[in-house]
């Protein structure tokens, strides 16, 4: 994987992700898309597994540093960790779930969007519910989170059958030089 084509690729989606969250949030409930996951997701369809695992860790970390959780004193937490494992974890399966679909299809990497984004997800929940039992002074319902969160994983199933246009374009420029895939009697 092009390292350059990460880090600009980072930067944009993160530019989306943190410009467009109030923008496209649906009502007063906290649901709107993820332009991060889709990237996660695109890169984990299309990378070798280890640079694939390593991007999912980043781009969970950043998030995780870029998410504020309230706290009953008052004050905001930032917790390094639950994200970052959350995206692990989804890239994993999209590495074993990619040999199974088409991966120039726009609708698989809206199913793989939601797919993933409900298990990382899932993982985000588990690990706050777990520190919020032991005390630690945020306020968190658990239920009402994992709903927002699988919505919102929905939602960024949607939109990501437009991204993923212009994201399958511009996948030789991130390396991924199997991306193009070479018809019958097709010259090198």
């Amino acid at each position: 994987m092009n390292p350059i084509a990460f880090v600009l690729a980072v930067l944009v989606f993160f530019a989306f992700e943190l410009g467009f969250q109030d923008v496209l949030q649906l009502g007063p409930r906290p649901i709107a898309p993820s332009f991060v996951l889709m990237l996660a997701v695109f890169i984990a369809m299309w990378a070798k597994p280890v640079p694939a695992l390593w991007a999912g860790l980043i781009l969970g970390a950043l998030i995780d540093l870029t998410w504020t959780i309230p706290r009953t004193d008052g004050g905001v937490a930032t917790i390094l960790g639950p994200h970052a494992m959350g995206y692990m974890l989804m890239t994993w399966l999209v590495l074993n779930i990619r040999g199974m679909v088409i991966k120039r299809n726009p609708l698989t990497m809206a199913f793989l969007t939601l797919i993933g984004g409900i298990v990382a997800q899932i993982v985000v929940v588990a690990m706050l519910t777990i520190r919020s039992l032991y005390g630690d002074p945020i306020p968190w319902d658990a239920t009402a989170e994992l709903l927002n969160r699988v919505l919102s994983a929905g939602y960024s199933a949607l939109v990501a059958v437009p991204i993923s246009l212009p994201l399958f374009a511009l996948a030789r420029l991130f390396g991924f030089h199997h991306a193009h895939v070479r018809r019958p009697g097709q010259r090198r």
